[in-house]
């Protein structure tokens, strides 16, 4: 029969007709399982390498426990090592048992394989699991590398994930068990239509079927060519993504005017990029709408707003820039950062990086790492002075100005990007009025006469790291 060269093949191509090799066998006792493990005994012994059989009892079905005495014999007979997994029904979940079933799968075949030494796991994944996944895929809205669906190989615990059968289809594979009169359990519940597999399984593919015999295949060359495409594109699209994008303290930006210089489909292919490497170590990944829903803010949304994302992620769109990073403080926290400065000569460091410190004029003269000062009179403010982050309302008075404006439109008119308002430092004194927006504007308290008996020098430098 065709199917042992051809499997044979796909071995030898991944190194794996290899006696060194040590090979866990994800099986069930399903028909797919089975055929995998016997056609693994077909390879002659010299070539054949090392294989020890992992089962799973879940205990959903009644036939659990007679799955796994069925799986053990067979390992017995063939004199295989045997490891077994038995899900107790007190660590199940109510809901979404489907996904924590299959994390603990996982999670134990990574278990037993750095207890044996096993540096490849294969399952019975086939070509009808390539289509229902792609289609259900397809259906729920994925990106492009998604619709490709599950990959031959792949990496896993320290070695190989591989999946030989994902070529034949589920026809051939009952084929293969007749005529070589294989024993095998049918799960019934795959009869169903309670989880949406088994719906895409058996009755919408059915349907597609109906239409072409060969949709299948012709699915997993859509699967193929996708693949090929992708590899093709991945060049440009680095090299793209390299020239406009900077990484910096776990956030990446780029420049307006340098996005827009790409096409509309280099635009959307960068988003993606950048929305992958903003989540490549989160748990949960993008919604794949955030490409468009992006793109449309940046065209037309107004400067110095922000989008909030999933797994509290959040893009922020400055004069010039654009720049994805995780969430920062919300101004409720920034008010706790408060310094208070009660005593002469002394230096408060109020970040790894930034420093404040409170002198007479004439006690000492400016170093050189001090980038901005401000000068008043001692009996103009009251005492103690405090140093924190701007708060929702904040209004301040400077020089030329008739009464106050907020320090939210001082930094619109500065034109200051939104995440270095949030960082900016002012001074208010012990009455709550704001005397220094450091860097940007300061209250005008001394005389114009300069007959102020008793002046001081509030000095803001930066620290070297």
């Amino acid at each position: 029969m065709q199917m042992i060269p051809d499997f044979n093949n796909i071995l030898q191509k991944n190194n794996l007709l290899n006696p060194k090799q040590h090979v866990l066998l994800a099986v069930s006792g399903g028909v797919d399982s089975i055929v995998l493990f016997h056609l693994m005994q077909k390879i002659p012994k010299t070539k054949r390498p090392k294989v020890s059989i992992a089962h799973i009892n879940h205990q959903l079905r009644p036939e659990a426990s007679k799955e796994a005495s069925f799986v053990e014999q067979l390992a017995e007979e063939y004199d295989v090592p045997f490891y077994l997994y038995v899900w107790e029904k007190s660590k199940q979940p109510t809901s979404g048992v489907e996904e924590a079933a299959r994390e603990m799968r996982y999670a134990f075949f990574k278990e037993v394989m750095g207890k044996t030494g096993a540096n490849v796991l294969m399952t019975a994944h086939h070509q009808d699991d390539q289509v229902e996944t792609i289609l259900m895929k397809l259906t729920r809205g994925s990106t492009l590398e998604q619709l490709t669906g599950i990959q031959l190989t792949q990496a896993f615990a320290g070695g190989l994930l591989i999946r030989p059968l994902l070529p034949f289809s589920k026809t051939e594979i009952y084929a293969f068990a007749h005529q070589h009169h294989l024993m095998y359990f049918e799960d019934e519940s795959n009869q169903g239509l309670a989880y949406s597999r088994n719906r895409f399984r058996n009755k919408i593919i059915p349907l597609f079927k109906e239409e072409n015999a060969k949709f299948t295949e012709h699915i997993e060359q859509f699967a193929e060519d996708l693949q090929d495409l992708l590899e093709i594109a991945a060049y440009p699209i680095e090299e793209a993504f390299t020239k406009l994008v900077k990484k910096e303290q776990g956030q990446l930006s780029f420049k307006h005017q340098a996005f827009f210089e790409h096409s509309e489909a280099m635009q959307r292919a960068l988003l993606q990029k950048v929305l992958e490497t903003l989540y490549a170590e989160s748990e949960i990944s993008y919604k794949t709408n955030y490409i468009e829903i992006v793109r449309d803010w940046l065209r037309s949304g107004a400067v110095n707003t922000q989008l909030d994302l999933l797994e509290n992620f959040v893009v922020k769109k400055t004069y010039h820039e654009v720049i994805f990073s995780k969430k920062e403080r919300d101004h409720s926290s920034m008010a706790m950062d408060r310094y208070l400065i009660e005593e002469l000569d002394q230096w408060v460091q109020l970040s790894e990086t930034e420093a404040i410190g409170l002198f007479t004029t004439e006690s000492e003269e400016l170093e050189e790492d001090v980038i901005d000062t401000f000068v008043f009179s001692a009996n103009k403010v009251a005492f103690p002075l405090t140093v924190r982050h701007r708060q929702p309302g904040d209004r301040m008075t400077y020089r030329g100005l008739a009464g106050t404006k907020k320090i939210k439109d001082i930094f619109i008119d500065e034109k200051v990007p939104l995440n270095e308002r949030d960082q900016a430092w002012l001074v208010e004194d012990a009455k709550g009025q704001i005397l220094w927006l450091i860097s940007y504007r300061q209250m005008q308290l001394l005389s114009e006469q300069k007959t102020d008996k008793l002046t001081y020098i509030l000095k803001y430098k930066k620290l070297t790291t």
